[in-house]
């Protein structure tokens, strides 16, 4: 072999070699973003590489998708059976109603009302006073998550251990006449709540409601004040967070059953073991199965399940609801800095491209776990967070991902086939969108993730 081959040949290695290494960087029109303000990483799962690799190490925030590492995280450590039990136990003697909180973070009124019907059909009736055991977090029964956010917004409700409706209320409101009231409703009946209305009816299409939520004595005080139109056809509705919790589980339970309201709530600690006595009336409430909790939480971005699952995590494997993110940076492997488990917040959750990837990867090659991750995320233009993109593309429900959005930010990570049939993990995010509104940046991810999908 002479020379000239044997450079040939040299050459000819080294340009594979390092094509196999450093990844391709296509030209993408991101406008009005510049380059420098977008992270995106797409890896094909069959030649174990990376074909797209822009901004890959600079941190970015992600928002929501740090769900993906919640979700991980919990279907390693807890499994997708696993169900959250709530506990009660009545003394038809004192009309003493025993109940122990298990965490669970997705009863809603209309489940409450199934298990109200169970108590009843198994005789807990005449309830005279209800002993409560919430103290799975500790002395306090409501944590705040730490996003850095405040108000009383729905989606910055308080956790705790036993818990309704992800711990908000949904206020309706509708103008049926201009200059009279308009009539309000609320999404779960009971006492627990008073209402203050002095917002009236417009003649036209505006929306100048202002609302809040607040404790006032044992009940969450709702007021709406300012105006609401006429014309506009749907109820509008505002989401405020309930200021105790456990109350509002308890009295909404005793309403449910056509029980007096307004008995005294005691708090105790209460061993497993006593909802076991034969004297008494005992049911185990189980939750639905963790891969299904999990998939309502990426379903619709719930912040609410994720600190839930994060503080649970924390509690029960190490006694302490902060250990919950440390196992969150374990799991991963990795020096992350100030995380949560929400992706809540604009000053905390920078992480990179090469993270999301690395962490997709990881869950990809678990099998078993892999199934109920990744069925768990919303699918693009058929469901969740999703439902509404790329509705006019063929893309449609070939592309599986994790939304995310804070202001200036807009994330998309997770799992798609492409028009070629190739499988790929990806990560892409915006941050620093010029504009206010969300619907720009949405737009420009899902024309990013259309390309992709076409050329790869």
């Amino acid at each position: 072999m002479n020379k000239m081959k044997k450079f040939f040949f040299v050459f000819a290695a080294l340009f594979l070699f390092y094509s196999l290494i450093y990844a391709e960087t296509p030209a993408f029109d991101f406008s009005p973003v510049t380059e420098e303000n977008i992270s995106l990483v797409l890896y094909d799962i069959g030649s174990h590489k990376n074909v797209i690799s822009i901004n890959a190490d600079k941190p970015f925030l992600y928002a929501s998708n740090l769900k993906l590492l919640t979700s991980a995280a919990v279907l390693k450590h807890l499994g997708g059976g696993f169900k959250f039990l709530t506990r009660f136990s009545f003394d038809p003697e004192s009309g003493t109603l025993y109940i122990k909180a298990g965490g669970d973070p997705e009863m809603v009124v209309e489940k409450l009302w199934l298990l109200a019907s169970d108590l009843q059909r198994r005789g807990v009736k005449g309830i005279k006073k209800v002993v409560v055991d919430n103290f799975l977090y500790g002395k306090n029964s409501t944590l705040t998550a730490e996003s850095g956010d405040k108000g009383d917004n729905g989606y910055l409700a308080f956790i705790s251990p036993l818990s309704l409706n992800y711990n908000a209320i949904a206020i309706f409101v509708k103008a049926h006449e201009a200059g009279q009231p308009v009539e309000i409703s609320l999404s779960t009946p009971s006492s627990y709540f008073s209402i203050k209305n002095t917002a009236t009816g417009t003649p036209d299409g505006n929306n100048q409601l202002v609302a809040g939520a607040q404790k006032a004595g044992n009940q969450t005080e709702i007021t709406v004040k300012g105006t609401i139109g006429t014309e506009r056809t749907k109820l509008e509705s505002i989401f405020k967070r309930v200021a105790d919790p456990t109350r509002y589980y308890i009295v909404t339970l005793l309403n449910l059953m056509g029980e007096n309201e307004a008995a005294p709530i005691e708090r105790a600690q209460l061993e497993d073991s006593f909802f076991t006595a034969t004297e008494r009336v005992n049911f185990t409430y189980k939750s639905n199965p963790l891969r299904d909790i999990i998939r309502t939480m990426n379903l619709y971005s719930s912040n609410f399940i994720a600190d839930s699952l994060q503080f649970y995590l924390g509690a029960t494997m190490r006694g302490d609801v902060k250990q919950g993110v440390e196992i969150l940076k374990e799991f991963a492997k990795n020096e992350l800095g100030e995380i949560n488990g929400s992706g809540l917040g604009n000053d905390k959750n920078y992480l990179t491209g090469t993270f999301y990837i690395k962490l997709l990867q990881s869950v990809h090659a678990d099998y078993y776990n892999s199934i109920d991750f990744f069925s768990s995320l919303p699918v693009m233009g058929e469901d969740g967070t999703l439902k509404k993109a790329n509705t006019n593309s063929e893309n449609s429900g070939l592309v599986r991902g994790k939304t995310g959005s804070l202001t200036g930010v807009a994330a998309l990570s997770g799992i798609m086939k492409a028009k070629s049939g190739k499988l790929y993990l990806f990560a892409f995010s915006i941050n620093g969108f010029p504009s206010k509104s969300f619907k720009p940046m949405w737009a420009l991810r899902d024309r990013v993730m259309n390309e992709i999908w076409e050329k790869y």
